[in-house]
């Protein structure tokens, strides 16, 4: 939803691509299993038909944990297959099909870090939010910095404060680092958060998925608290930011459980 919001107000050629993912289609199958192959593992519909990628590449999938998981996305579609609830093998289709160079990808997660949020804190006069932000992100910006050894610009300036190019940099460099299977999930992770800072931190070790949710909901959560929520809206919301980040997480996660000869072979 974070996604597909972004990508309608957006005309550069990254999000164009990103946004060319498939149709919403009837359910047009009973059982959904998964098969072993000597190249990885596929999920296959009604024995018959194996998933396949936009872009009409089989979908194989580097370990049967990951496997079985897009398996439960398909298999829980009713009437219609929603891929907007299908976040997994959302990822796993944009790490087959590999649409956008990584360094594109990279660009435009430091698009993210260059005004991220966690960053920009309410100023003291307004008490009580700053007071949250400050409790919740410090331990998280503490973190980061130390984590990846660079400094982060912190503001109460409405005005951009531009952070360090060493800054920039060194994450620039983390990030090409990573597997490009992992890519897509950094991506969608900060896209989802709107905050590379929390991503990363959620991928890398720094926080939890559920307390990377706590620290991007944090604004949010202090407006509803005031001015109420529209009803089920805020509910929906987070049930879906949840099953993004979870799917982020197990693709990581799993990435990282191979050993090195396993992952070159997904390179």
């Amino acid at each position: 939803m974070l996604l597909s919001k972004l990508l309608q107000t957006s005309r550069t050629p990254l999000q164009r691509s990103l946004a060319t993912f498939s149709k919403d289609s009837k359910r047009f199958y009973k059982d959904v299993d998964v098969v072993k192959t000597n190249a990885g593992y596929q999920v296959t519909l009604d024995n018959k038909f194996n998933v396949r990628t936009p872009s009409r590449q089989l979908l194989v999938l580097p370990t049967e944990t990951i496997a079985n998981a897009v398996a439960v996305e398909w298999d829980s579609q009713r009437k219609n297959i929603i891929f907007a609830l299908m976040p997994l093998t959302y990822l796993c289709f944009k790490a087959t099909d590999q649409p956008i160079e990584n360094e594109e990808l990279v660009e435009h997660m430091l698009e993210f870090l260059r005004t991220d949020t966690v960053c920009y804190r309410a100023g003291p006069e307004e008490e009580q939010l700053h007071s949250m932000e400050n409790n919740r992100w410090n331990p998280l910006t503490n973190w980061f910095s130390e984590h990846y050894h660079v400094h982060l610009a912190l503001t109460t300036d409405i005005t951009l404060t531009p952070q360090p190019e060493q800054t920039i940099s060194s994450i620039r460099s983390h990030l090409l680092k990573q597997h490009p299977w992992a890519l897509p999930a950094y991506h969608h992770s900060t896209t989802s958060l709107k905050s590379l800072v929390i991503a990363m931190a959620m991928l890398d070790g720094g926080l939890s998925a559920e307390e990377a949710i706590a620290c991007s909901s944090l604004e949010s959560d202090y407006q509803i608290d005031r001015w109420g929520e529209v009803e089920w809206q805020h509910t929906l919301d987070r049930a879906r930011l949840s099953a993004d980040v979870a799917a982020a997480v197990l693709l990581v996660n799993e990435l990282r459980s191979m050993s090195g000869d396993q992952l070159q072979a997904w390179s």
